[in-house]
C-alpha cells in the first residue's frame, strides 16, 4: 500500500510491544490462557497476559515466511470489499478475481450482513422476518451487477441456529451467498459440513467466515476465545483477528494512542492464534468508528477515522508481516436511504486516497446504513449507479479499426455531417454510459426534476422490477438438498 500521509511509525511500533508486554491482553478463557502461557506469555500482578517481544518475532518471521499478497489482496478489498474479498482468497479465487475487476461491473451488496432492514414504502426500518430476507435474496439474484450478497440476519429464527438456517434458505434462493460468522462457537461445525455439501471438498471451510473480535480496550472475550479453540479443534486452519474500536468511547481521542490501541489488539490476537494453531493462515481486520459528541452518534465518515484504520494497516505491512484488511469504513451512519449515505461513501473513499495517495479508489459500499446494521435495497441501487458511472470512466482511448472507423468518419464529414444516424453510432451507443436513475428529466410527484425524492422513488422501483422480470431460481441437486435439510435437523436436535 502506497502511503502519502507522514508519521512516525517506528515509535508507534515500539508503543505498541510496550503496551503488549507492561499492560498485556486479558483473555476470558481459562483452557486459552493455559495455552499461551505454556508458550512463552506470563501473567501479570493485573490478570492480563504479558505478551513477550519473542513470541511476536516468531509470529512475524512466520508471516514474512509466506507469499506476500498484500498488493493483490488490496486491490481485492477495495473493488470488491473485505467480506467478498475474502471469500475469493480463500476459495482460491484471487488470481480470477484480479483478472476480471477491469471487464466486469460486480459488487458485494449489504457488507457483513444487516439485522435490520429499511422498508422505503412504509418509511420504517424493520426487523428481518423470513419473508423480507427471501425477498432480499431474490434482489441479489436478478440484479447483474451484484456477484455477493451476505446472508442477513433473521429475527424470527431462534438464535442458536440462526446463521445454519439462514445460509441453508439462502442458497435456496441464490447463488450469490456467500460465508456466515459462526456467532455460537457451536455453530462452527454445521457450516464446515454445510461447505463440504455444497463444494463437493473434504474438510472444506467455504462458508465460514467471520472473525475473532478483540474488545477494547485488550481483552480477548468469551466468545471469540471459545472461537479460537473451536477451530483448531475442527482443523480449520485460519483466523481472522478484528479490532473495532470507538475513538473517544473504547479508544483515546487521540490518534496516535488510538493507533498504537488498535495494533496492539490484532498483534496480540494473532500471536495468541498462532500459539494455538501454528502454520495456519493468520490475518488481522481494523474497522473503527467516532462518537459524534454532540449528539452520541458513532459515525464511521471521518477524517480521524481514516487515519486510524489506515496508519495500522501501514505498520502491519512496515513491521509485521502485512495481512491487515481495511475498508473505506463498516458503513454510512445515515439511517435512512439517500444522499447523506452518499455523501458518507464519497468522502470515505476520498479520505482513504488522500491518505495513501492511491486516485483509483471505488466507491465502496452498497446498500449498507447505520454502520452496517441496516440494510437497504433502495440505497443499493443507487449505489450500484454511482459504482456504475466509474466503471465506465477509462484510462485510455482505444485507436483501431473498431473503436476508431476512419474511413466512415471522413465521409461524414465530406457530406457535411450526419453522425446521430450513422450505422456506427446506432451500433455502438448503447455501449456508451447512461444513467437509468440520473439525468431522467423526469417530474416527480411533487412537481420537480431530480429531487431526492424523485432518485429514491425510481431507485425503489428498479430493485423490484428485477425481482419481478429476471429472477430465477438457482438449481441444486436433490442429494444436496437432501443433505443440506439433514445438516439443519442435526443442529436442531442439538443445539434448540
Amino acid at each position: 500500500m502506497k502511503m502519502a500521509y507522514k508519521y512516525n511509525k517506528e515509535v508507534l511500533r515500539d508503543k505498541v510491544y510496550e503496551l503488549l508486554w507492561d499492560v498485556g491482553i486479558k483473555i476470558e478463557n481459562d483452557e486459552l490462557e493455559h495455552i499461551v502461557l505454556k508458550s512463552g506469555c506470563k501473567k501479570g500482578s493485573n490478570g492480563r497476559i504479558r505478551i513477550p517481544s519473542k513470541l511476536i518475532k516468531e509470529y512475524v518471521e512466520y508471516q514474512k515466511s509466506k507469499v506476500n499478497t498484500d498488493k493483490e489482496n488490496e486491490r481485492l478489498y477495495s473493488y470488491y470489499g473485505v467480506d467478498w474479498a475474502n471469500h475469493l482468497i480463500w476459495n482460491g479465487k484471487r488470481k480470477e478475481a484480479l483478472e476480471k475487476i477491469k471487464t466486469e461491473l460486480k459488487v458485494a451488496a449489504f457488507d457483513c450482513g444487516p439485522t435490520k432492514y429499511y422498508d422505503y414504502r412504509d418509511n420504517k426500518i424493520k426487523s428481518i422476518d423470513t419473508d423480507i430476507f427471501i425477498e432480499m435474496m431474490k434482489f441479489a439474484q436478478s440484479t447483474d451487477e451484484i456477484g455477493y450478497i451476505s446472508t442477513w440476519y433473521r429475527s424470527d429464527t431462534p438464535p442458536k441456529i440462526e446463521r445454519i438456517d439462514s445460509l441453508i434458505l439462502g442458497l435456496q434462493y441464490t447463488d450469490k451467498v456467500d460465508g456466515v460468522e459462526a456467532i455460537y462457537p457451536e455453530v462452527i461445525k454445521y457450516l464446515l459440513e454445510i461447505s463440504e455439501i455444497v463444494t463437493g471438498g473434504s474438510v472444506d471451510s467455504s462458508y465460514l467466515a467471520g472473525s475473532e473480535c478483540i474488545t477494547s480496550p485488550l481483552i480477548l472475550e468469551k466468545r471469540s476465545a471459545a472461537d479460537i479453540l473451536e477451530r483448531a479443534k475442527r482443523g480449520v486452519k485460519r483466523y481472522h483477528i478484528a479490532s473495532m474500536p470507538t475513538v473517544g468511547v473504547a479508544s483515546p481521542v487521540a490518534l496516535a494512542d488510538s493507533i498504537v490501541l488498535g495494533a496492539s489488539e490484532i498483534l496480540g490476537g494473532l500471536v495468541i492464534s498462532n500459539c494455538v494453531d501454528s502454520g495456519s493462515d493468520l490475518s488481522g481486520r481494523m474497522i473503527c468508528n467516532m462518537i459524534d459528541m454532540r449528539s452520541a452518534n458513532t459515525t464511521c465518515a471521518t477524517p480521524e477515522v481514516a487515519v486510524v484504520n489506515i496508519c495500522i494497516k501501514d505498520i502491519f505491512e512496515t513491521f509485521w508481516g502485512g495481512n491487515l484488511w481495511v475498508e473505506t469504513f463498516m458503513g454510512a451512519s445515515a439511517k435512512r436511504p439517500g444522499l447523506h449515505a452518499v455523501y458518507e461513501n464519497l468522502f470515505g473513499a476520498y479520505c482513504r486516497s488522500f491518505i495513501t495517495g492511491d486516485v483509483d479508489k471505488p466507491y465502496p459500499l452498497f446498500g449498507v446504513l447505520c454502520e452496517g446494521g441496516i440494510g437497504s435495497p433502495t440505497q443499493a441501487m443507487l449505489d450500484i449507479e454511482i459504482r456504475k458511472s466509474q466503471f465506465f470512466l477509462k484510462n485510455k482511448i482505444s485507436i483501431d479499426n473498431d473503436h476508431m472507423p476512419w474511413d466512415d468518419f471522413k465521409e461524414i464529414i465530406s457530406k457535411g455531417g450526419g453522425f446521430l444516424d450513422d450505422k456506427y453510432t446506432l451500433d455502438h451507443f448503447r455501449e456508451k454510459f447512461s444513467s437509468n436513475v440520473f439525468l431522467t428529466k423526469g417530474i416527480g410527484s411533487d412537481g420537480w426534476e431530480d429531487t431526492e425524492k424523485n432518485i429514491l422513488d425510481i431507485c425503489n422501483s428498479l430493485w423490484r422490477k428485477n425481482i419481478r422480470e429476471k429472477y430465477r431460481k438457482p438449481y441444486i441437486a436433490e442429494d444436496k438438498q437432501k443433505a443440506l435439510l439433514d445438516v439443519l435437523k442435526k443442529a436442531k436436535e442439538e443445539l434448540l
